[in-house]
């Protein structure tokens, strides 16, 4: 909005100065707007349950992936083990006669990760619905990086057919599917 303000010059005649500014109107309608987008938006960022999910998806996707991509090309096989009711999961070399853990790229230690309570903070609240690879808690990859179902009981693999893990975290429920054959990951 602009408004114009009249002055006499030394002559006497007018001069038109122009001054920008707001109306009152105009500032109301922006704030009312701010706060409409405001009430829109805080709910969705309160509820953080979404992006601990993904995270802690996108965490052992990774995981996975490098143990498939290791056992590619160290030409071995690899386990990954998941132990639901912990919260956790581990990535060996060995599963028979005794446990060998690779060490984690990152952290240098047994590969061993938790998620849940006694995980790291932003996955804290997520946990393992379901895991399940032909039913089994373990997926191992061979050579190729073909995935396989382990039976721990039996120490046999067969070749998968279905794998899915399951997060929970809230009410929010996040799969992650392997592929039989390939290996490939895909995040439902």
């Amino acid at each position: 909005m602009a408004i114009v303000r009249h002055q006499r010059n030394r002559t006497g005649g007018l001069i038109s100065n122009l001054t920008r500014a707001f109306t009152l109107i105009e500032i109301l309608v922006v704030v009312v707007i701010l706060g409409i987008a405001a009430a829109i938006v805080v709910p969705a960022i309160g509820s953080r349950s979404d992006l601990k999910a993904t995270s802690a998806a996108r965490m052992i996707m990774a995981d996975l992936i490098y143990a498939q991509n290791r056992s590619i090309s160290q030409q071995k096989w690899h386990w990954v083990r998941f132990d639901k009711a912990n919260n956790k999961y581990d990535v060996v070399e060995q599963i028979a006669p005794s446990v060998v853990y690779i060490k984690h790229p990152v952290e240098a230690s047994d590969f061993i990760v938790n998620i849940g309570t006694n995980g790291a903070k932003p996955i804290k609240d997520v946990t393992f619905d379901t895991v399940s690879f032909d039913g089994k808690a373990v997926l191992a990859f061979d050579e190729l990086g073909t995935p396989y179902s382990y039976d721990v009981a039996t120490a046999t693999p067969t070749a998968m057919t279905t794998g899915k893990i399951t997060l929970a975290c809230g009410t929010l429920k996040l799969t992650i599917t392997i592929e039989p054959f390939s290996g490939e990951l895909r995040l439902n």
